[in-house]
């Protein structure tokens, strides 16, 4: 086989991709924004439970774990019951509870942090199906969400 210069293959044009509109970068980054939440929210729950467990297992009262967090004592006692590795510390019953306080405090500002997410999402999906420019499918592309949570979304405002 004899090389040829000419004889080489032409250049493949790539179609030309518009550019997205802010509507779409926005939605777009909402994914990322969500799924950046979630894993701070499971975190912060993850400490919260090992706090629970650790204040368990240094007896402090399963009424006051229970009151700091805000949920059921049955709640509160199968949490720390998950954890069977931890062992008397010695540690004060005020030093469990502040630092319960404060993962409780992290969690209630990353749940309303959600909520506002949530909320941003809902304007931008209502906006693009009024606007229009983006039918529910191209707006579940978009989020990585099924059409049916994108409908779910949007059920409470009216169209």
């Amino acid at each position: 086989m004899t090389y040829v210069a000419e004889a080489r293959p032409r250049r493949r044009t790539t179609p030309h991709q518009p550019r997205p509109t802010s509507l779409e970068v926005r939605l777009t980054g909402s994914r990322v924004s969500r799924g950046r939440i979630d894993s701070h929210i499971r975190t912060l729950l993850g400490h919260r439970n090992e706090a629970i467990a650790a204040a368990l297992a240094d007896k402090v009262s399963l009424a006051a774990v229970s009151a700091v967090v805000g949920i059921r004592a049955a709640d509160v006692k199968r949490l720390g019951g998950a954890y069977q590795d931890l062992h008397f510390s010695g540690a004060q019953q005020e030093w469990h509870l502040s630092g319960l306080q404060a993962v409780v405090r992290q969690l209630d500002a990353a749940l309303e942090e959600k909520e506002r997410s949530v909320e941003s999402l809902r304007r931008d999906v209502v906006e693009g199906l009024e606007a229009g420019h983006l039918d529910i499918f191209r707006i579940a592309a978009l989020t990585s969400l099924p059409a049916e949570r994108i409908r779910e979304l949007i059920r409470p405002v009216a169209l």
